[in-house]
């Protein structure tokens, strides 16, 4: 029995505050347990509104002085922190490349003020920061890691004992070839990471999409329908992927990869060199082939096999699955009625179709991420949702 258990802004500052006195940093101020309610709630009252005929997308930085952090605008007149004032605020900000700055009133005061823009690429330290994703969802970063959640009641930490498998380590365990050639040091492939990284820009463009995937030495995969098959360029991801690797010790690899980030909001970007740049923007243009209706097909060597690929209609051999909730670690079982719509229940039809190992990374338009794979053994898992990519690394 999968139990949703959801708790109020003020259960889950009071959770959040000793979850992040584990990680206190000397160096980076955290707000005291009535300060961080009362930025708990503010951020949360304050997703529910609209400005300038948008819902509001904004982050505020815990940042009580100006030292070691660069304001690029700093108030004359600090705004009292309430909902609408960070909603009025809010359309100032733009994506995560900056936060409004909030601070004590006044040294006895647990009154909070905004008093400037914040730039996130110019603080050494990343302060506390509580981002608002959508309504009613807020992801608390700090040390400029994410640390928690709250997702319209549902509560959520991440780090220590609060820690779980990557959706990349589910996917490494899944093939076989990945699995042979797992960094040991992580447990994943970093081919699997290149996936995963790619389900994060379906994400960040917004459409929603599906990612299917299969074996390099497999045959044609049973029960699709590919629309577009791809012949020049179908190597592109290898080629890229090849050359950022290429003579690096595989204890080094890791560090390559996470230097291979697409432009933040603001333009940068915060590659190291040429390679990473190449595979950091393949890895963008090949994402946006999931917008075309249906799903983009690639292999384990990370080949283009098709996009637009349709599972077709048919039975199954299978309707039940366990499906796993990555937070919690409820693990029942459940089948395809579970679910709304039509991609969720695709993705899982094609991994339960085919005679090997498959995996399918299902992005919503709304924000969820949800992983279905087949493993060797021939068991079908579904790992999900992640909600707005948390804890999706």
């Amino acid at each position: 029995m999968n139990e949703e258990r959801l708790g109020s802004t003020r259960d889950f500052a009071v959770q959040l505050a000793a979850h992040l006195e584990r990680f206190r940093d000397p160096a980076l101020a955290l707000p005291n347990a009535t300060q961080l309610a009362a930025l708990v709630d503010a951020t949360f009252f304050a997703s529910m509104h609209e400005e300038e005929a948008r819902r509001v997308d904004f982050g505020v930085a815990w940042q009580p002085d100006a030292h070691d952090c660069s304001a690029v605008v700093a108030i004359a007149t600090p705004v009292l922190m309430t909902p609408k004032n960070l909603a009025k605020l809010a359309p100032a900000t733009w994506g995560e490349a900056t936060s409004l700055a909030l601070r004590p009133a006044g040294p006895n005061s647990n009154d909070i003020v905004a008093w400037a823009l914040l730039e996130r690429s110019a603080t050494t330290h990343q302060p506390l920061t509580i981002r608002v994703l959508d309504v009613g969802v807020l992801r608390v970063d700090y040390a400029g890691i994410p640390r928690a959640l709250y997702a319209r009641g549902e509560i959520v930490l991440l780090g220590g004992k609060d820690d779980f498998q990557s959706p990349a380590w589910w996917l490494t365990q899944t093939f076989a070839d990945w699995t042979a050639h797992a960094d040991p040091g992580i447990g994943v492939d970093l081919r699997a990471a290149v996936l995963t990284g790619m389900a994060m820009q379906v994400l960040t463009h917004g459409h929603g999409g599906m990612i299917l995937v299969m074996p390099a030495n497999a045959g044609e995969p049973r029960g699709v329908r590919v629309h577009y098959d791809v012949i020049d360029g179908a190597d592109v991801l290898v080629k890229r992927y090849s050359q950022l690797v290429r003579d690096v010790p595989i204890d080094q690899r890791l560090a390559r990869l996470k230097g291979s980030r697409a432009r933040s909001p603001d333009g940068r970007t915060t590659v190291r060199d040429g390679d990473q740049l190449a595979l950091a923007e393949t890895i963008e243009r090949v994402a946006r082939l999931t917008a075309v209706d249906n799903a983009l097909l690639l292999d384990t060597d990370l080949n283009i096999r098709g996009f637009g690929v349709q599972v077709l209609e048919g039975e199954t051999p299978q309707l039940q699955f366990r499906h796993s909730n990555p937070y919690s670690r409820d693990v029942h079982v459940d089948d395809l009625s579970t679910f709304k719509g039509t991609r969720h229940p695709a993705g899982v039809i094609y991994c339960m179709r085919q005679p090997r190992e498959a995996a399918a990374v299902i992005v919503s338009q709304d924000g969820h991420i949800t992983l279905a794979i087949k493993d060797a053994d021939h068991a079908v898992h579904v790992i999900g949702s992640y909600e707005h990519a948390f804890g999706w690394r």
